[in-house]
Order: structure tokens, then sequence, then C-alpha cells
């Protein structure tokens, strides 16, 4: 039991969910399978995305209004805008020609479908959309294939990518790319950074459901001159050597996790004879970002540090937080019970630090909150934030607005307050994004199917940290 929780945990928090206030998804949500729900629900949705493939042939933006779509005056405007961005998908795939419910899922009295429309043109397009219990329709977005998208999206011009292996020679190489502006050349002198990634078996796009943050990071500070390093976490390569069965031959630690890979990344940054040495950068996602000073003392040396929503908290806290906010998704009120008292336990075992009192032939098969006691033990050793203002380096702390698991009211609040006034530190949050810096869109939004519409990283987030690294400051 104690090994499928863990796995459930961590897979919730690979996904990086965020809830938009804006979204069709509010409060706790509850999915309901497709072969779970009655002929009368999915013969509503067959109706209902019927109306849309009618929608998208129609020459007038108020086409679903008169089949009974539902919505406020002030929704007028927005619809219209889906109706146009209708007609561009219509244009690039033909008319659809036919349709099938594939998801169904109950949100309170409400009803979320996804379908499928086969284009005259061939591929296919998806639908998400809400439905009241009178049979409404509330929300409806139109999205690709994200293979068809995928199999689209190019590196741009002006930009290089070469496959490496960070850590060769090592117990752990990993798969990684280095990617950096065309044409660059010996003595050109040009930034670096390295793209650390958070919590869970991440891979070197981080990719989350259909997005991919860390590539579009990586294309979008080349084309400003940037070159970086991302790659594939050692708890995605090496996963199977992180269980409670099998432990990894060394401690599992910050080092491990976090800190060992980054800075043998940053020392390869120096070795191009096409980068500054002492221009290398630190970028790192939620807890992935926390590290950072203790990555810098560690030997990484970098020249400024991009946090990108993380918690100045105590990761217990952030980890039970998220957890019990949107962990218990699709769990009977028998399993929800059982679990958020068995996650309070974890929480509290962590909090008073019993990780001290494990032997040391145990500390990496005691396992709370998704890390062994090895892991905790050594993570507790260091004060991040105290250890961060010692160092006063430049330092910027991104946060989007629509995360759920690192919110503004609970996190980014907390480091407004201990970094006021500190030239060093510069912050900025971006409504609309959630915890992969996306825009958080759909019927989903809140929900880890959120992902399964294609997304790309914002250009304000890449312009930002671009900027930071450039020229030392940001945009307000």
């Amino acid at each position: 039991m104690k090994k499928q929780i863990k796995k459930l945990i961590l897979a919730l928090l690979v996904l990086s969910l965020a809830i938009s206030s804006t979204g069709c998804v509010t409060g706790t949500i509850y999915g309901k399978p497709l072969d779970n729900a009655s002929d009368e629900e999915t013969g509503s949705g067959t109706i209902l995305l019927k109306n849309i493939m009618d929608a998208m042939r129609a020459d007038d933006p108020d086409a679903l209004n008169k089949m009974g779509w539902h919505y406020g005056q002030s929704d007028a405007e927005t619809f219209e805008t889906y109706w146009h961005e209708w007609q561009d998908l219509k244009d690039k795939y033909g008319q659809p020609t036919a349709s099938q419910i594939t998801e169904a899922y109950e949100f309170g009295d409400d009803l979320v479908f996804v379908g499928a429309l086969t284009m005259e043109k061939g591929g296919t397009l998806y639908a998400q959309f809400e439905t009241t219990d009178a049979g409404l329709m509330i929300k409806a977005y139109l999205y690709e294939d994200p293979d068809t998208v995928l199999a689209d999206t190019k590196i741009p011009d002006g930009v290089t990518e070469e496959d490496i292996t960070v850590g060769e020679g090592t117990d752990y190489p990993l798969a990684g790319k280095i990617t950096y502006p065309a044409g660059a050349k010996a003595g050109d002198n040009l930034k670096a950074v390295v793209l650390v990634s958070g919590d869970g078996a991440n891979d070197m796009d981080f990719k989350a459901g259909n997005t991919y943050f860390y590539r579009d990071l990586a294309w979008g500070l080349a084309q400003e001159g940037i070159v970086s390093i991302r790659y594939d976490k050692r708890t995605l390569t090496y996963s199977d050597q992180i269980t409670d069965e099998n432990a990894p031959a060394e401690d599992f630690t910050v080092a491990f996790e976090y800190t060992d890979d980054a800075n043998l990344a940053a020392a390869m940054l120096r070795d191009l004879d096409f980068v500054d040495p002492d221009q290398v950068y630190y970028a790192g996602h939620s807890q992935g970002a926390i590290v950072a000073p203790r990555a810098d003392q560690e030997g990484g040396d970098y020249a400024g540090f991009i946090m990108i929503n993380t918690s100045p908290r105590p990761w217990y806290d952030v980890i039970y937080d998220q957890y019990i906010h949107y962990g218990l998704i699709d769990q009977s009120s028998e399993k929800i019970y059982y679990l958020v008292t068995k996650i309070k336990s974890e929480r509290n075992w962590v909090a008073k630090g019993k990780y001290n009192d494990v032997k040391d032939s145990q500390l990496t098969t005691e396992f709370a909150l998704t890390r062994p006691a090895a892991f905790w033990k050594d993570y507790f050793s260091f004060d991040y934030v105290d250890e961060l203002e010692k160092l006063e380096k430049p330092t910027l702390i991104l946060q989007g607005e629509a995360d759920y698991q690192i919110t503004t009211d609970r996190d980014f609040c907390v480091w407004q307050e201990e970094l006021d006034g500190q030239s060093w530190a510069q912050l900025k949050s971006y409504p609309g994004l959630n915890h992969l810096m996306c825009p958080s869109q759909g019927c989903f939004a809140g929900h880890y199917k959120e992902y399964d519409m294609p997304a790309r990283a914002s250009e304000d987030v890449i312009q930002d940290i671009a900027s930071f690294i450039n020229q030392g400051s940001i945009s307000k």
C-alpha cells in the first residue's frame, strides 16, 4: 500500500497542476469515466458535440447561441473569439465529417465531455465542453491533436540544438540537450543557463501532458542569444533504482536528485569556447528552484538565479497542501479519509524531524511524502532562504498566478515580504499562467487533464528571463 500511495503522489507532482480563477472547473473534482456514464449523459454530450460541428460550418458567430449555447452578456465577446479560432481550424482541416464522445467527467451538477472530430482534410480535432444538468452548454474549446502539433513543432530559425550526456563517465549519466544561437563561435562570450526541473521523474523538456516548458524556454532563450543545457532527471532515467525495495547505491539526497547534475551541466557550459564562464546562471522550477543556493555553494558558483514557481515555506507543508487541495481527485470518500490520515501522519513525521531517528541502513528505504528519510535528513540540513539572502546574487523569482501548487497567497506573498527592499532580488507574477508558465485554459483548468490541451510557455516569461540574464533587469 505504501508503494501505491507513493506512486499516486509522485504522479500528481509530476503533472504540475494549476487552478485557474476563470476556468470551467471549480471546487473538488471527481472524474467519471465514460464507461460509467449513463446513456442519457453520453447522449446529451453527443447532441451538443453535433452542435459544435454545425457551429464550425456556420458563417454566423452567433451560431452556438441559436443552437442552445448559454452564456451571460459578458461572455459574448469571448464566444466570438472562440468562433473565429474555430474558423481558423476549419480553414486548415476542412469541415468536420464525424464526431464521437471519448470521455465524460462529472463536476458537481455539471458534466464535462471530451469529443473527437474527424476532419475533411484528414486529422482529428478535439473538443472539451461543459454542460449544466439541464443540458445547456456553458463553455467549449477546440484544439488540435497533440501528436500533430508536436510533429509540426520545429526548432526555430537561428537556433541550434545538440544531444549531449550530462555526467558522462559517472555512475548516473543523463541524456540532455545543449541549445544555442546558430553560428555561435569561439570568443563570443555568450551568457548561459542550466535548466533544473522540480519534483518528480521529469524529462529534459519538462513534458507534462502536452506542454513542454523547458523545450520552449531553451528555444526562446537561444533566440535571445543565450545558451542553455537541459537534461533528464535521475529520478526518470534511474527510476527502477529509486523505490522502496531497490534504493540507489548512494543515499538519495539533494545532491543526488538536483545539485550534482546541475553543477555538472554548468561545468559543461563553462567548457564551451563561446560561453563566458563567469556568466552561467541557474534556472530552477519548484523544488528544483529552492535548492539553487545550495547548488551554488556546492561548486556551482552561478552568476545568478532564476526561481520559477517555488516556495520559501518548509517543503513538507508545500507537499501537504498540494495533496490536500488536489491530490484527492477521483477518490472515494472512504479512500479520501484514509489518504488524508496517511498524508497528515507523514507530514508530521517529517516536520518533527523523525527522519533523524531512522537507522543508517534504512535511510533509503523508509519513505515519507514521496522521499526517503535520507533525502529529508539532508534537505533540512540547509537553510535555503537564509543562504540565498547571504549570497545576495542577482535573483529573479517568477510566479504564475493560476498556479495552485505554488500559490500567490501562500508562497509568493512570503517571498515578497521576505525580500522586500533587497536590491539584488526581482519578483514578478503573471495573471492566468499555471505551474508550467502556460496559459491555464480549457474546461479542465485545475485538473491534471488541463495539460491535454497543447500549450506553449508564455512569451512574456521567456522574454523576462532573457532580459534578466542579458541586461540584469525585467519589465514590471
